[in-house]
């Protein structure tokens, strides 16, 4: 009797284990599309509203979602330029299929994409012959708008975009770059984003010397929004060294040290193409500009 209560149950587990298993993959190929709107507090002489999609981790060998999927729903949003925060590949080998889907999105939106270097492709770039400029290249010589900002910005419209390495391999304090860009774009009358990988890079000192409504919002990634999630964030207190995630900031609209913080779930996955608590995302950002000698947009 022992024997046939003692089957039954496994019996039981495996069943339960198999369907959990198969809907976190299903979750890993649910494409999320929302909406973020940021009310830009610096006077500009950019139109009332801007738009652009954001995104980040494709992890592009881990990422169950169409690359078809995508690309309908980054065209119905219109999107000035498409923002890219970081970890295209896990190793060299991901490198042409990282630029394929980057080309797919290039060319079938007819927008630029913008990109900023994550750990994992500072990690590959570090193996290539030519370093970061040979990956940046690889991406950039494609016949469409491609730009990979580390330590660089950019502008598209009225919008200044100013890209940051991953914290994991700065070699110099990121706050005289982002005050350098941002009195540019008060001298331009521009809107003036910021983007990084890891947004950790937060918590670096030199950034407390710059009033931070002088930058509309920062975007990033890294954490996946969780992936898999665990009670009070155990995923990140227990197996990540990053610190923001301990703070229970790992997802979504967050303020730090006064910064505007938008962190997004990610595209791809590590390790393993599941999700739980999480979908794979676009967000769809609208910038709202107060216009010189008047009010912010409505």
């Amino acid at each position: 009797m022992f024997w046939y209560i003692f089957s039954g149950v496994i019996a039981i587990l495996l069943i339960v284990g198999v369907a959990v298993m198969k809907r976190m993959q299903n979750n890993a190929a649910e494409l999320s599309v929302k909406e973020e709107i940021f009310d830009c507090g610096a006077e500009t002489n950019a139109p009332e509203e801007t738009g652009f999609c954001f995104c980040s981790d494709l992890h592009i060998r881990r990422m169950p979602v169409p690359w078809s999927r995508i690309l309908v729903a980054v065209k119905e949003m219109k999107p000035s330029f498409l923002l890219l925060s970081g970890d295209l590949v896990n190793s060299a080998d991901d490198l042409t299929a990282a630029r394929d889907f980057i080309y797919c999105i290039a060319a079938g939106a007819g927008i630029p994409v913008i990109i900023t270097p994550g750990n994992h492709d500072n990690g590959v770039a570090s193996s290539m012959a030519g370093g970061a400029a040979a990956f940046a290249d690889f991406f950039t010589s494609l016949p469409c708008d491609i730009r990979v900002l580390s330590d660089e910005y950019t502008t598209v419209g009225n919008v200044l975009i100013g890209g940051l390495n991953d914290v994991g391999a700065r070699t110099a304090p990121a706050g005289p770059l982002v005050k350098q860009w941002a009195e540019k774009a008060a001298a331009d009358g521009m809107i003036f984003i910021l983007a990084t990988h890891n947004a950790d890079l937060l918590l670096d000192p030199s950034l407390a010397e710059i009033q931070p409504d002088q930058v509309c919002a920062v975007f990033s990634g890294h954490t996946h929004g969780g992936q898999i999630r665990m009670v009070r964030g155990l995923e990140f207190r227990a197996l990540k060294n990053d610190v923001l995630p301990k703070r229970n900031i790992y997802y979504g609209r967050h303020d730090v040290g006064g910064y505007r913080l938008c962190i997004t779930s990610g595209l791809g996955c590590a390790l393993v193409r599941m999700r739980s608590g999480t979908r794979p995302e676009l967000v769809n950002v609208r910038l709202r500009a107060r216009k010189a000698g008047g009010a912010a947009g409505t």
